[in-house]
């Protein structure tokens, strides 16, 4: 038999296994060790009696103190003693929102280590819409429960020609809002006001000025067709008591006289 050749590791490989592998074994250690570590933590997050649910604190704009006191107290009794990493903070937002249709958003968070903040964003009325009652509504068209009359709610305009039934989605209510809005964004109808938008029909939609004037907009361009308003109420030769209504819809301004 012949004499067997040895195979000798080169160098080189040699020098890469005596760098690599001390590295692979450190990180294996290191590894391990955060493993451990965050076991470790977890375990007291979630065992130790100091993050134990002890209090609930609520932070919302306009809202009546004794709604949000409720809030408070109904989530401290339903949660009073839970370790606070193991509430579901997305189901008491969602339970909060539910059951309040004036409240539009609603975040809860912790605050270490054993209380529950909860921020709420609240609804805010922009008009009352005209049917069989009056109902408060939103920028987004949505209907604020609680207020059914007029005379709860005198400084908003009335909304009229829209049906409810159809919700937010009612094209007229969504034409009739984003006038509002548009309204609210000219500086020089602050010292007139509006007092009702007639949306039944997008093309000849109209508004009251809180003087009684009535000022025919349609349903499109607001912006420049404010413009043009406020110029022709700018000019020192109107007289507003002759006036009936002005007309914005077409290129040039009509005024029609009482």
């Amino acid at each position: 038999m012949g004499r067997q050749k040895k195979i000798k590791i080169p160098a080189l490989a040699e020098g890469i296994k005596q760098t690599v592998l001390p590295k692979i074994v450190m990180a294996a250690v290191i590894l391990l060790f955060i493993v451990v570590a965050a076991t470790l933590v977890k375990a007291f997050l979630y065992r130790s009696d100091y993050f134990r649910l002890r209090a609930v604190e609520t932070s919302a704009s306009f809202i009546d103190k004794r709604v949000s006191l409720a809030i408070a107290n109904q989530v401290l009794n339903a949660y009073r003693g839970r370790n606070v990493f193991k509430i579901n903070l997305k189901y008491i937002a969602q339970t909060i929102q539910n059951s309040y249709g004036d409240i539009k958003d609603v975040v809860v968070r912790i605050s270490l280590p054993d209380k529950l903040v909860i921020s709420m964003k609240l609804r805010k009325p922009v008009a009352l819409v005209k049917n069989a009652k009056y109902y408060p509504v939103d920028e987004e068209g949505v209907v604020i429960p609680g207020v059914s009359r007029a005379d709860a709610l005198k400084d908003l305009p009335i909304i009229e020609g829209v049906n409810l039934r159809q919700g937010a989605k009612n094209v007229n209510l969504r034409l009739a809002l984003r006038l509002l809005k548009e309204i609210d964004e000219s500086r020089f109808m602050a010292a007139y006001g509006v007092s009702l938008i007639i949306a039944n029909e997008p093309s000849n939609m109209s508004f009251y000025l809180k003087n009684g004037l009535e000022v025919k907009i349609g349903g499109e361009s607001f912006r420049q067709r404010l413009d043009k308003l406020g110029r022709t109420l700018r000019d020192p030769r109107l007289l507003i008591d002759k006036i009936k209504y002005i007309d914005v819809r077409f290129k040039d301004v009509y005024i029609g006289p009482k």
